[in-house]
Formats: C-alpha cells, structure tokens, sequence
C-alpha cells in the first residue's frame, strides 16, 4: 500500500460516522478520487481546514489499487479559497467548479491539463472577483481538453463557415447549425458576437484575459451555451446551474 504524496483540490466532503470523513479531490497524480479522513471531524483533528471544499492542499494518501476509497494519510494547505467565497456569486461559481469536475472527469484518470485549468479559474476568481468570464473560459478549455468541444466556427452540417453569421445550437445533435440547416427552423441562437468571443481568449492566459480586456457582450450567451453542452455530455442537470442562472 504505497504512500503517494501529490497536489490536490478538494471537491467536496461528506460526514462519515461520527468523526470521520469521505473526500472528493481532483490529485494531480492520482486524477478523480474519493478517499477516506479517518477523525477529521474531531476536535482534535490532524487535518485542521486542509480538507476544507476548493482548498489547494499538499496531500499523502494511501494509495490502494482496486479499491473504491483511498485512505489520507495527513494534508496541509497550499492555498486557501474560502474567503472569496464570502460573496455569494463566488461561492455559487465555486460550487459550479466543483460540481462540473465531479461529474465531467473520470474517475482515477490522469489529467494534468484539467488539474491546471481548474486551479487557474479558482484562482482567477479569488484575484479578480469576475464570475461569468472566469466560468466560460473553465467551460471552453474542460469541453476542448475533453474533446466534446463542437465546432463553433462552422455549421457542422455543411461546414459553411459562420463568418459573422449567428449560429443555432440543436440540443438533439449538440451540433451548432447555420440558419439553413437547422432542422425546422428550430434551434436555439446564439449571436455572430459571442460565437466571435472565442478568439479573444483561445490564446490566453486566464489573467491576462481579464487585466487587459474589459467584460465583452455576449460573454453570458456563449457561456451558457457551453453549459448545455456540457449538461448534455453528462446525460443529466447540474444542481448547480440554476442557482448560477440566477445570480451571474
């Protein structure tokens, strides 16, 4: 039973017994994996905050090949993110975060790429406050790491480019359409301008984004769109995305 020591994020925490705890964390070098807090929920826990959801921590984890539940040996933090989440849009964002990377990644699969994506936006979030910039660019890259991104550029019917054009996003296909090929002139739009946005950040860092362009039009569309891309992905409804709509 190897002790791996590894970078992690926690997802979520939930009660086990009377003092104990099961973990979600995305681990650098580990991927997805849920492991076992033995007495974090005592007074007199080892852990202290390190388990704490959207903490950036130093791990060591019992790694047990064939089993459903690691076990952590100890954890200490790098980094903090719970005094961003203060703001309630913050603490809403967050949570998408963590749902999405839940769901979206699978289990005890290597993802150096996602784990980097994710501690970016986090820290995007905690640095510039900004919620609806900070998710879309979290979509974008997690559906393009993942390989479910559709082409945005053009109809994927009949390739013809939009060029300015509006696209029509049909659910069924989780294709984006031209206005002729949707299937009976249904579809959801989604605006020449925020299909346009995605060459402002394709080639970004997620800072330098947000330090040298102001929050574009069409930013909320295009996001919201990615999120039902990814709704359909998953195959079911993210408990977070309605109280996100509300808020951001």
């Amino acid at each position: 039973m190897p002790l791996v020591e590894t970078e992690a994020i926690v997802l979520r925490t939930h009660r086990l017994g009377e003092g104990d705890k099961i973990v979600s964390l995305l681990a650098r070098q580990l991927g997805r994996v849920r492991a076992v807090a033995k007495g974090a929920l005592s007074r007199r826990s080892r852990f202290g905050s390190a388990l704490e959801p959207l903490s950036y921590i130093r791990l060591w984890v019992y790694d047990r090949e064939g089993r459903d539940l690691q076990r952590i040996g100890s954890a200490e933090v790098l980094e903090s993110f719970f005094e961003m989440q203060k703001d309630y849009r913050i603490q809403v964002a967050a949570q998408y975060l963590a749902e999405v990377t839940e769901r979206f990644l699978p289990e005890r699969e290597l993802n150096e790429r996602a784990f980097r994506l994710l501690l970016a936006v986090l820290r995007a979030l905690k640095n510039f406050g900004e919620v609806n910039r900070s998710l879309l660019f979290f979509d974008y890259w997690l559906l393009r790491l993942g390989g479910f991104l559709p082409d945005l550029s053009r109809c994927m019917r009949c390739q013809r480019a939009f060029a300015g054009q509006a696209g029509f996003y049909d659910a069924g296909s989780g294709a984006l359409l031209c206005s002729g090929c949707r299937p009976g002139g249904g579809g959801e739009q989604v605006s020449a301008q925020a299909l346009a946005l995605i060459g402002e950040f394709r080639s970004a860092r997620i800072e330098q984004w947000l330090q040298t362009k102001k929050a574009p039009a069409g930013g909320r569309e295009l996001r919201l769109l990615l999120e039902q891309v990814i709704e359909s992905h998953l195959e079911r409804k993210l408990a977070t995305r309605p109280l996100l709509a509300e808020e951001v």
